[in-house]
């Protein structure tokens, strides 16, 4: 696998809840294709640090155990965190296949005003990060999808959870 590090990482979804005591935790990916990534001895990015993949296992969804996080209590503060991937060719192919329009349709909420901002339109790609064009009420709300602000995602739900800054959703509403 062809990895850069200047590349930016993939995000691909978030933690899940801690299993058993011997510090493992489930990984939510939003694709099920990400998991073809996914290895023992890989890293997986979180809060942009790399961990490596101690252990991995399918029981019924994935479980992994990560380098350094060896009890329960260590992986219970990693829960609903982001995680992405490094960069490789092979997974921007296979984000290119989806393009940009992987999120329209997803609902987006606040959890920092607690609303409902609207349904993603569009999608633009601006020089450092996505932007996703709800519409609320008749007005167009501009909102950055970068996965420090995405909390949760679920894809058969059509839903992304955010924390935006204090009073961004206010500049539209």
């Amino acid at each position: 696998m062809d990895i850069s590090a200047d590349k930016t990482p993939v995000p691909i979804g978030r933690l899940g809840k801690p299993h058993g005591l011997k510090g493992e935790i489930r990984l939510l990916t939003d694709r099920e294709e990400y998991l073809d990534f996914v290895e023992e001895g890989g890293f997986l990015l979180i809060k942009g640090l790399p961990y490596r993949i101690t252990s991995l296992r399918d029981i019924g969804g994935v479980v992994v155990a990560l380098e350094g996080l060896s009890d329960r209590s260590a992986v219970e503060s990693y829960r609903d965190l982001a995680v992405a991937l490094p960069w490789s060719r092979e997974l921007e192919s296979l984000e290119e296949e989806q393009g940009l329009a992987g999120w329209l349709g997803f609902s987006v909420y606040d959890r920092t005003s607690q609303q409902d901002l609207g349904i993603i339109r569009e999608v633009r790609e601006m020089s450092s990060q996505l932007i996703a064009v709800l519409h609320h009420d008749g007005r167009e709300i501009l909102i950055p999808l970068h996965e420090d602000l995405m909390i949760g995602i679920e894809p058969t739900e059509k839903r992304i959870t955010m924390e935006l800054p204090e009073g961004l959703p206010d500049l539209y509403l």
